[in-house]
């Protein structure tokens, strides 16, 4: 029973995630695309109203995330004892949100933070991928 709910959580973890970088690509379409989006008010309206969602809560898909990732670490590690792979992964999403709670403290909205702060997304992407295999 805890190893399903350990790889519930972990799942949990990943569409968190998931969530939480579509703010990115979201931003990215709208920024690229708005032109050819405008030109169907439909499809517009609707993207529009997924990436108000998607911004709006990416705060929290953030902090939602760790408390998953703080669940999924408790059951893994009552259960089978210490993942190293997992460890790397939690680390790099622990950084990831230490990074996101600066950036927003702080106020900043550009400059080395945010890459910072995307590489990081993209070097978790690449610790889960690991840990999942």
């Amino acid at each position: 029973m805890l190893e399903d709910l350990g790889e519930f959580l972990g799942g949990t973890i990943i569409f968190l995630y998931g969530l939480t970088i579509l703010n990115f690509f979201v931003k990215w379409v709208n920024k690229k695309f708005r032109g050819q989006l405008k030109k169907n008010d439909l499809v517009f309206k609707g993207f529009s109203a997924i990436m108000k969602v998607i911004v709006k809560h990416h705060k929290v898909f953030g902090l939602l995330t760790i408390a998953a990732l703080l669940s999924h670490f408790a059951v893994q590690f009552f259960t089978y004892g210490l993942s190293v792979t997992g460890a790397a992964a939690a680390s790099v999403l622990i950084l990831q949100v230490a990074l996101g709670v600066y950036g927003h403290l702080k106020k900043k909205r550009g400059g080395i933070w945010l890459k910072l702060h995307r590489g990081v997304a993209v070097l978790l992407m690449i610790a889960i991928y690991i840990h999942v295999e």
